[in-house]
């Protein structure tokens, strides 16, 4: 597996020497602003969220509006080029998981049925095994949880589409203006500063290009899969393969869940077992052989603090915060880099040495 080009940001190693006092002074400031920006967020969250996320995607469709300028297509026409296939892409994923909600809403007693044999199946096995049980499905727990479960990540996406609109005009004003954007941030923040954000955004858009790539990929060959197999709605499973793949490291397995579920249902544990595993090869071959590198390893964060980011976030923004970890994560640490006071807490966040090092970029693949 190959790794990010080498574009000279590890050409040297930087070596930041703060003294102690001074490191505890500037942990103290971080934790107070921190404080009071995060409570702000989650008081504000069903605000905040449609904001980030059209702030996000007009960072991400940037790039492309400049090449459409450059090729002599007005920023007007580009901008609304965009925002219409971003709407329209939204409206087809809308409309299949419409479509296989009602498919499935439809066979919802068969399952029913089929899980009750299945569950019967299962304790005639440990009745013979010596074990005596009473099979019930389990009650949903009351108590709060780190990673919220499928329905609420589906609730969570339904209220990102009522708020369609507010993403939508976020992110057209943003693409008009992102040339005044740029430069006010220079003049406000410096030019490190900007040079930070700059390759942040740089590395969020790598990270989304290999994540949608990689997500496409593995969405359309489990949908082949299910359909060879005979699982129910295999659209939708693929979809949600492909939406929940914006969750570092916890979309896919978050997304497998159902068609597994499912696929016992239908066909026991043999059935269970032969989506899990080729879901599993799937993934191992898309990351393997389509990308030049994992879509995680573009953020140039370590794996460790990618999981916490996404717990982090979940627990200010809710379902909107699994999705939003990512690129905010990437934002935080392009601000604590732009100091020198903060920026040993950004190299806290950087990857492993034999991760993100010339040898290792030299040598992969």
């Amino acid at each position: 597996m190959g790794s990010p080009p080498n574009d000279g940001r590890f050409s040297c190693k930087r070596e930041v020497t703060v003294p102690a006092p001074s490191r505890l002074a500037s942990l103290t400031r971080v934790v107070i602003v921190t404080a009071v920006v995060v409570t702000g967020m989650h008081l504000g969250a069903a605000i905040v969220s449609p904001v980030l996320v059209g702030f996000i995607l007009a960072v991400i469709v940037t790039p492309t509006v400049h090449r459409l300028e450059e090729r002599g297509l007005p920023r007007v026409a580009g901008v609304l080029a965009m925002v219409g296939a971003i709407a329209g892409v939204a409206l087809l994923l809308v409309a299949l998981l419409s479509l296989s909600l009602v498919e499935l809403d439809s066979a919802l007693p068969a399952y029913q049925d089929l899980l009750q044999a299945q569950l019967e199946t299962l304790q005639a096995w440990l009745a013979d095994l010596g074990i005596t049980t009473s099979l019930q499905l389990p009650d949903v727990s009351s108590e709060p949880l780190l990673i919220p479960s499928l329905g609420e990540i589906l609730v969570g996406l339904s209220i990102l589409v009522v708020d369609f609109l507010v993403i939508l005009i976020v992110a057209v004003f943003m693409l008009l203006e992102v040339a005044s954007i740029r430069g006010k941030f220079q003049k406000s923040l410096g030019l490190d500063a900007m040079a930070e954000l700059n390759r942040s955004a740089s590395d969020l858009v790598a990270y989304a290009s290999l994540r949608t790539l990689g997500g496409l990929a593995t969405g359309i060959a489990v949908a082949i899969l299910l359909l060879l197999l005979g699982i129910d709605a295999p659209a939708l499973w693929a979809v949600l393969i492909v939406v929940l793949g914006y969750i570092p490291y916890f979309g896919l397995p978050i997304a497998s869940v159902p068609p597994i579920g499912l696929a016992w249902l239908q066909h026991g544990l043999p059935g269970a077992l032969a989506v899990a595993v080729g879901i599993s090869i799937i993934d191992f071959l898309t990351r393997r052989f389509l990308l030049p590198y994992s879509a995680e390893r573009a953020l140039r964060i370590s794996p460790l603090a990618i999981i916490l980011s996404v717990l982090a976030w979940t627990l200010v923004l809710g379902v909107p915060g699994l999705f939003l970890a990512a690129p905010l994560t990437l934002l935080v640490k392009a601000v604590l880099s732009s100091s020198e006071e903060t920026r040993w807490m950004a190299i806290l966040m950087e990857q492993p040495e034999d991760v993100g090092s010339p040898e290792k970029l030299s040598t992969d693949r």
